[in-house]
């Protein structure tokens, strides 16, 4: 059973997950309001406000863990436009020659780096809420190799760009990132961003598989479906197909809770 007051800065991190304008901004290219308003029926004018409030809380709640001096990291997706046989097709939509996208690979394109293939638009970046005074370093899904200054510290922000829904495969260096964390003892995964069913829930399959604990704050989520946020909570919290003892722990907390009982 994990307990907030017992967990210390050096054995946790902050992970944000695609709290990007795409997903989070009402003009987004895959806006959550826009798609729950013409899916789901809903305001967007309110469904918007609703993920203000939500950015407005995450933002806060960072800058507690970095108070506190706990690294960040930041998943993110980060796709790119490549041309093949003359055609200019979306990252996500490329396939073998012949065959026709599925269902995963038909997005529009968003989240696109620049031309240079290394910095990311606006649709791109991060929301302004959860900026932080950061030393920030870039690791690209495409770069063979890790940058030397990605660095799991305090202060040093690690923006990990993904070309998939979840880390693996989406980049070939998260397994560099796990081994690191497991050398600093850092076993314990503080999660928020978007979306609860698809992008959340994924990232934390893998870091319960990886046996590391995620604290997952619920209130600074968001899902795309709002039918499907509890269902995926659940199944993240009973995730354990291997039996007792072979997945990481999962609790859920609100910020506020977090921030009361932590190092108490």
């Amino acid at each position: 059973m994990l307990e907030i007051q017992k967990l210390k800065p050096e054995a946790s991190v902050g992970i944000a997950i695609d709290c990007l304008n795409t997903f989070m901004k009402a003009n987004g290219k895959l806006s959550i309001s826009a798609y729950q308003n013409a899916v789901k029926g809903r305001s967007q004018e309110e469904v918007q406000r609703e993920i203000d409030n939500m950015a407005k809380r995450t933002g806060d709640f960072r800058k507690f863990l970095f108070g506190w001096n706990v690294p960040q990291i930041q998943f993110q997706d980060a796709h790119v436009i490549e041309s093949i046989h003359g055609k200019r097709f979306h990252s996500l939509e490329i396939v073998r020659e012949g065959q026709s996208p599925d269902f995963i690979r038909t997005f529009p394109p968003h989240a696109l780096l620049d031309q240079n293939r290394r910095f990311g638009m606006e649709d791109q970046q991060n929301i302004q809420e959860i900026e932080l005074p950061s030393k920030k370093v870039y690791i690209h899904w495409f770069d063979t190799t890790m940058p030397v200054n990605a660095c799991v510290e305090p202060k040093t922000e690690l923006f990990f760009m993904k070309d998939d829904f979840c880390m693996s495969p989406g980049s070939p260096h998260i397994n560099s990132l796990f081994w690191e964390l497991r050398r600093q003892g850092r076993f314990y995964l503080i999660v928020f961003g978007v979306c609860d069913e698809i992008c959340n829930l994924r990232n934390v399959l893998l870091m319960l598989s990886a046996i590391f604990n995620v604290i997952y704050i619920e209130d600074c989520t968001f899902p795309l479906d709002p039918e499907k946020r509890n269902t995926a909570i659940e199944y993240m919290k009973n995730f354990n197909p291997l039996g007792e003892g072979k997945t990481g722990s999962f609790m859920s907390t609100t910020s506020l809770e977090f921030m009361k009982q932590f190092c108490k």
